[in-house]
């Protein structure tokens, strides 16, 4: 198998990097530069080029997926894991709808569960200790959590204010416990890790949680862990618009 286009489950040992590495610290400040750089563009250009910056980035994720997936079926590396119910996969799928929807409900979705998401992916990437740098699967990796990252900031950028009231609405958390529940069962009859449900992945903080608590605690703790996510980001947006005046 060629380490380059290797799935995690399959690649030889000694074609990662330690987290924190040169590499990794790099690969961040890149991500920093290149969210700011896309946020004042932005910022500046009119709605009707607002929209085009969006559905690009939309068919980009879609783009990278497939050719995830399409990389997998023909190198023979096809396996359950790979289906997109991971939260960060979800969340391709709901950018693709606030793309072309304009959704409050969507962005708000995005401030409050995308955001913390995909911070949380690229300062705790799972693969970056197995995949090689250059390899597919983890440039698909970054490129991935990088764009999931800047889609909301350019919202933010672009002047839309986050509303907790129209996140915590039936059609938010209900769908969502749905997709949860699904998961739950999914990892145990598939043998797979969706959300990190079974264990924590590594170089996840979650996996020390893991190896501290039982199964049934271990998951009321990433659902409790994720409600307290939510409840930050609202509450840093509050700070932000009481400093603004707005609140």
């Amino acid at each position: 198998m060629n380490p380059y286009l290797a799935t995690k489950t399959n690649i030889p040992e000694g074609y990662g990097h330690e987290l924190f590495s040169l590499t990794h610290i790099l690969t961040l400040l890149f991500t920093a530069a290149l969210i700011y750089a896309v946020s004042r563009v932005y910022r500046r250009v009119d709605e009707k080029s607002r929209i085009t910056i969006k559905r690009v980035i939309a068919f980009l994720l879609i783009a990278d997926e497939i050719l995830k997936d399409g990389n997998a079926l023909l190198t023979g590396q096809w396996e359950w894991g790979l289906l997109p119910l991971h939260l960060c996969s979800v969340n391709i799928f709901i950018i693709l709808y606030e793309a072309f929807s304009d959704s409050e409900t969507a962005k708000n979705y995005l401030y409050a569960v995308c955001i913390p998401g995909a911070i949380c992916a690229l300062i705790f990437p799972s693969w970056i200790t197995s995949l090689p740098y250059f390899g597919l699967m983890s440039l698909h990796s970054w490129s991935v959590h990088i764009l999931l990252l800047m889609y909301p900031i350019l919202l933010l950028s672009g002047g839309f204010i986050p509303d907790w009231h129209k996140f915590f609405r039936a059609r938010v958390i209900i769908p969502f416990a749905f997709f949860l529940a699904f998961d739950y069962f999914f990892n145990n009859a598939f043998n797979t890790d969706f959300f990190f449900l079974r264990k924590g992945g590594e170089g996840n903080p979650l996996s020390f949680f893991e190896s501290i608590l039982p199964d049934p605690l271990y998951i009321v703790f990433v659902l409790v862990l994720l409600v307290l996510m939510v409840v930050m980001m609202y509450f840093i947006n509050f700070l932000i618009k009481k400093r603004r005046g707005l609140a």
